[in-house]
């Protein structure tokens, strides 16, 4: 993987490690810093632990996680991750032995076995679970629930089916808005029954039982998400099918040559911030996908994600 990513490095297409530490002194002095280290899977290839060191340094393991495959916790051991990262997400959405067209064998048995093994040691763990059409059956779901509860996992979130990145326009897969609510509720009740993990809905999903108001989409608010050549962009889902920037209305600039002060504070930004209640509880990610209007930007603050479409919360 260091070869592959070194080809990609060769071709502008990665960043390099002396870039991923420039971005991470561009991160420096910020007022809130909290880093996900993700992917792919950020620890098959070996200058990345150089970098979550550095910024462990900078900000505090406290301040750090990472988003891995158990693909990579394999080539790790708990002693070399732990002193720089305070907690652990992992995808589970389905049981070993059942057929999935988009996991390679053993994906997601591997990817619990060794997230326990971390857990062990102390670190705080996330279940990350994207609901699907091959998972959203009561039975199943319950498995997958008692699996993680023996795995002492402490927290399970499950998620939308985002048709981006490499599945992007794939949506045959996604749930309806009845099967999406089944599913939660079946996750809450076994919850209620075995006490953990704890369910913490995706923010593309609370808006399903959130009465309050508030806007639970955490676009610009509460993530950015960067691309592997160092674009900052205003939310981690906004990539496209080749891992280029889902449109340029997502777009903040380079971290790797500004600030992120600079970038949040620059013009783009500050259309950001003034509009980010428009059409709350929409995610902003699927307005973007289904909305008809012409110009990008307008495409996200449209009441156009099909989940919420005449659920408009005032």
């Amino acid at each position: 993987m260091d070869q592959a990513e070194r080809f990609r490095q060769d071709k502008s297409l990665e960043l390099t490690l002396e870039e991923k530490l420039r971005v991470i002194d561009h991160l420096e002095g910020s007022r809130r810093v909290k880093l996900d280290f993700s992917g792919g899977d950020p620890l098959v290839c070996s200058d990345n632990l150089e970098a979550i060191r550095c910024a462990a340094q900078k900000f505090g393991r406290e301040n750090l996680g990472i988003s891995t495959t158990g693909a990579g916790l394999s080539m790790k051991d708990p002693e070399e991750l732990i002193p720089y990262i305070s907690k652990m997400e992992f995808t589970y959405d389905n049981a070993d032995g059942r057929f999935d067209p988009i996991r390679p064998m053993g994906y997601n048995n591997q990817n619990l076995r060794r997230a326990s093994l971390f857990r062990r040691e102390g670190l705080r763990v996330k279940a990350l679970m994207p609901l699907h059409m091959r998972n959203t059956e009561e039975g199943l779901l319950r498995l997958l629930y008692e699996n993680l509860h023996h795995a002492g996992i402490d927290v399970v979130e499950p998620m939308r089916y985002f048709p981006v990145g490499r599945g992007f326009g794939k949506t045959d897969g996604i749930p309806t808005k009845e099967q999406y609510m089944k599913a939660i509720e079946t996750l809450m009740d076994m919850e209620t029954k075995l006490g953990s993990p704890i369910v913490k809905l995706q923010c593309a999903l609370k808006g399903l039982y959130d009465t309050s108001g508030v806007n639970p989409c955490n676009l610009y608010r509460e993530g950015l998400g960067l691309t592997s050549r160092g674009i900052l962009l205003t939310d981690a889902w906004a990539i496209g099918p080749r891992g280029e920037p889902l449109d340029d209305a997502f777009v903040l600039g380079s971290l790797v040559d500004n600030h992120v002060d600079e970038l949040l504070n620059n013009e783009r930004g500050k259309q950001y911030w003034g509009r980010l209640d428009e059409n709350s509880p929409h995610c902003k990610i699927f307005a973007y996908l289904h909305s008809g209007r012409e110009d990008s930007l307008e495409r996200l603050f449209d009441e156009s994600d099909p989940l919420y479409v005449g659920d408009r919360i005032e």
